[in-house]
Formats: structure tokens, C-alpha cells, sequence
């Protein structure tokens, strides 16, 4: 079966929303990552499709230089204004497609893909990642849980409100129909081991977050499906549409949730 193809203009629009509202990487996540591959100083980390910066800001410590990639504008934006912001000086933002990315072999010692990876040809980054990495350096898939991913009632009634909105404004076509099917197919593991690299397990880490009727709605419009790009004149109804789901007048009120963040390690053999 055919790898499906994303549009590339999924994201336009929402690096305010992404930089703001989605919930960072744990720490004991970063950590653990680190010891693992014993990468605590020096050398060379590549971000591929990078969003705001999140897995770059958060690693950029134990590398002496950071190549984040991805190519949305606004995006980079928000990551350059945040490296500023910060005085971080050796994180490079680079725009480009992950896809048209091209970098020296043998030059990495970890490539990171946060929450991307589903929708990049995977065979093809699987490939450039393994001649990108140095011999026995890593590849680390991170993931984590949106909101509306459980049973509580009010995730229920986000899940309910998104998917009569994206019915309304035809954002189901945003995403090509039997992505998830071609993963069932080609599980990430056998892509990254067709492609050379070996598989070094998986690792998860549980947190626990409270979520606010105003934070459910800027996560929303941090997605590709319903953000107020998207929505256009629509967005103001949307989320007030929202805030009556989840039967709360008091922009105060929290949903708790435990959001299981997770990486996927694979390495370049000696």
C-alpha cells in the first residue's frame, strides 16, 4: 500500500496556538532520552518538522548545535522569537519540507521527530535518517495524547463538538483517508528496520495535566483540522459552541487528564 500524502499546508496558521497550548515534553522524558543514548554534551541534533521548537528547545542543552527544520513560516517564527526570547544561540531554524531537507551524512547524533512522523513519507525519512546519523547514533520518535483521547465525559463531548465541526466545515478531506490503516499496514518499527536502522524500544511516561475551557480551545486551534485558519469567520462560534460542551460557565474549571507522552528509539548500526 501507498504511503498517504499530506497536504503541506496543514499547520499554516497555528504557531501561536502550538507554542502556547500544547503540553511540553516531561522532563523525565528528556532525561530518560539522554541517558539512554548517553548524549550529554557535544555533537549535533537534527529536529525534523519541528513545529515551534519544542523537542529543540527542550534537548538543546546537551548538543552543541541544533538543526530544527520545518516548513511552516509562522512556525519558525514563533521558535525564533522564542530562542531570542531566551538567549538561546545554537539552535539554527531551518525552512524546508522534511522531504526536501538535505544535510551532510554521517552528521547527526540524534534526529528527533515529535508528533509528525504518521504524516511524512516515512520510508524516505527513514532512509535520509540513517545516512544522516553517525554509526550508532539515534532516532527518536515522540508522541503524545490529545485531549479528547479517553472516556471521561467531558473529553466525550470535546471529541463530539470536533467532529460535528469538522462535518460542517468539510475538515475531515484535510487529511487523506486511510492514513492510519497504512501504519496498521507498515507499523513505524518495520519502516525503520527496512530502512536499516534497529529497533531499541519504546518508552512511556504518564503525566498528569488539568486542562481549562480556554486551553481546550487553544489546543484545538493549535491542530490542523480546526484551527482558526480553518475556521475562519466561523472560530468565535466554534468556541463558544465548545465551552457549552463542557457545561462550564467558569473559565476556571479544570479537566484532569493523563496524557501518556512516549519516544521510540531506533539507531544506526556501527
Amino acid at each position: 500500500m501507498a504511503e498517504p500524502e499530506f497536504r503541506r499546508d496543514l499547520y499554516r496558521g497555528t504557531g501561536f496556538h502550538y507554542e502556547r497550548f500544547r503540553v511540553p515534553y516531561p522532563p523525565a522524558l528528556v532525561d530518560d532520552l539522554l541517558t539512554r543514548t548517553e548524549l550529554t554534551g557535544g555533537g549535533r541534533l537534527l529536529d525534523l518538522a519541528c513545529g515551534t521548537g519544542q523537542v529543540a528547545f527542550a534537548l538543546h542543552r546537551s548538543f552543541e548545535e541544533v538543526w530544527a527544520v520545518d516548513q511552516e513560516q509562522d512556525m519558525l517564527g514563533v521558535g525564533r522569537e522564542t530562542a531570542e526570547a531566551l538567549g538561546v544561540r545554537n539552535i539554527r531554524f531551518v525552512d524546508s519540507s522534511v522531504e526536501d531537507f538535505l544535510a551532510p551524512d554521517a552528521s547527526f547524533d540524534l534526529v528527533t521527530i515529535g508528533n509528525a512522523y504518521q504524516r511524512l513519507p516515512r520510508q524516505t525519512v527513514a532512509v535520509n535518517v540513517r545516512r544522516w546519523l553517525r554509526p550508532g547514533r539515534w532516532l527518536a520518535l515522540l508522541w503524545s495524547e490529545t485531549p479528547w483521547q479517553g472516556e471521561a465525559p467531558w473529553q466525550l463531548a470535546v471529541s463530539a463538538t470536533l467532529e460535528r465541526w469538522m462535518t460542517k466545515t468539510n475538515a475531515h478531506d484535510r487529511v487523506p483517508s486511510g492514513w492510519e490503516q497504512a501504519r496498521t499496514d507498515r507499523p513505524d518499527r518495520e519502516v525503520l528496520q527496512r530502512a536499516g536502522l534497529e529497533w531499541c524500544g519504546s518508552h512511556q511516561f504518564p503525566v498528569t495535566h488539568h486542562w481549562s475551557p480556554e486551553t481546550l480551545v487553544g489546543f484545538v486551534h493549535s491542530t490542523s483540522f480546526l484551527s482558526r485558519e480553518v475556521l475562519g469567520d466561523l472560530a468565535d462560534e466554534f468556541e463558544e459552541d465548545l465551552r457549552r460542551a463542557l457545561a462550564s460557565g467558569d473559565p476556571t474549571a479544570h479537566f484532569s487528564q493523563t496524557i501518556t507522552f512516549t519516544y521510540e528509539l531506533a539507531r544506526r548500526p556501527t
